[in-house]
């Protein structure tokens, strides 16, 4: 019985030995851009603070509004009228 406690003792610690640190991984160093945002910011701010979007995407809502999305590496972000509607982290 003692045995198999140390047997399983020993697995378990080489495991977590062997998993990877979060921290290691170079995406949990990116700063998180959601949590700078504010609903109503306008696209002018964000495209200066943030820089050009990897691509932009329009469609119209259900009023007919036009609405553009500004895709970031870490987030996508929702404009109407040329502000911040809605964002989100990928």
């Amino acid at each position: 019985m003692i045995g198999l406690l140390a047997i399983g003792l020993v697995v378990a610690i080489s495991f977590g030995c062997a998993a990877s640190d979060m921290a290691d991984d170079p995406k949990s160093m990116e700063p998180n851009m959601t949590a700078d945002l504010g609903l109503g910011d306008s696209a002018d701010s964000i495209l200066s603070k943030y820089g050009k979007p990897l691509y932009k995407k329009g469609r119209m809502d259900t009023e007919g509004k036009k609405i553009e999305d500004w895709f970031y590496a870490n987030a996508v972000l929702s404009f109407k009228d040329g502000n911040l509607n809605s964002f989100k982290p990928k």
